[in-house]
């Protein structure tokens, strides 16, 4: 009855340390894992961020060359502005170049922010492209001319006037909601990773505490008691709940045999009838080589002639 319940708690010993390193490895595989994903993601955000930053540094370097090209066009006629040199067929050129490249960088804006966002980002994506099909708008109509014309106050004022302030005001909102989505995505990111990193550190943890248990741990069980024959009884009683016990055992069982061994040389040596060595099986060869010594022994004693053995 007790082999029945101590092989049962054996079963499910090792059934709960299989299941334990099957959840470590599990751990340490899915950190692994998260660790990798999280470190790309933080990676594409950056990547993201740095090119719409630099998109829309872009679209604001185009505006700005927009508002000075409709101000010199608006004022080619005057004294000083002949006198610096403007060329109204050269700023005609760039006023039409820099709108070009202005409605290039808000459609790369709109296909870089094709992703989820914030509502506070989706506002102000929709401010700023209301406000460019708006100066857009003028700017066509203007260019529609074909010609360095005079520029109209409707025209200018999607500049000079409230437009500008406000495509600047957009433009500016647009640059603070995607910095601040990128800040909430980014934090929330670097705390997965540093979950990650902590599930991974748990994970080394159980391995490194299983590996301990399983080799270390018995290891020094088995030294102790080899050291310590008083306290023996106590550390057996340890190895026997790990894949050390059989080991203990048999060495338990050599250090006995070696013991009977030893008696029997002893008394051997000293003269006197040995007991033999108790045999473990039919086949055991110590136990043969001990009979076979004292009948050899007897033998001798018997053929020695009295005088002789006075």
């Amino acid at each position: 009855m007790w082999n029945i319940r101590y092989g049962m708690s054996h079963r499910l010993h090792r059934a709960l340390g299989n299941g334990a390193w099957v959840f470590a490895l599990a751990l340490l595989l899915l950190s692994v894992w998260g660790v990798a994903h999280e470190m790309y993601r933080l990676k594409t955000l950056v990547e993201e961020h740095a090119t719409l930053g630099a998109t829309v540094a872009q679209l604001e370097q185009h505006a700005l060359v927009i508002e000075r090209s409709l101000l010199g066009l608006a004022h080619a006629d005057h004294p000083k502005v002949r006198y610096v040199g403007y060329d109204p067929d050269a700023l005609y050129r760039t006023l039409k170049q820099a709108r070009r490249e202005a409605s290039t960088c808000v459609r790369a804006i709109e296909a870089l922010t094709t992703q989820r966002m914030s509502l506070q980002m989706h506002t102000a994506l929709l401010r700023l492209q209301a406000q460019w099909l708006q100066v857009d708008t003028m700017l066509g109509e203007y260019l529609a001319q074909e010609q360095p014309e005079a520029v109209s106050l409707t025209t200018l004022r999607a500049f000079t006037f409230g437009g500008q302030s406000t495509f600047a005001d957009a433009a500016r909102d647009f640059r603070r909601a995607y910095q601040h989505e990128f800040a909430k995505v980014w934090e929330r990111a670097l705390g997965e990773t540093v979950g990650y990193c902590v599930m991974h550190l748990i994970g080394v943890g159980l391995i490194v505490g299983l590996l301990w248990r399983r080799w270390v741990a018995p290891a020094r069980w088995l030294c102790a008691a080899l050291r310590q024959p008083d306290k023996a009884h106590t550390y057996a009683t340890r190895l026997q709940a790990s894949e050390w016990g059989a080991l203990y055992q048999q060495m338990c069982f050599q250090e006995q045999r070696l013991r009977e061994v030893e008696r029997f040389m002893r008394d051997l040596a000293m003269g006197r009838t040995p007991v033999p060595i108790t045999p473990t099986d039919a086949a055991d060869p110590l136990a043969r080589s001990s009979q076979w010594l004292l009948r050899r022994l007897e033998h001798r004693q018997s053929d020695t002639p009295p005088h002789r053995a006075a």
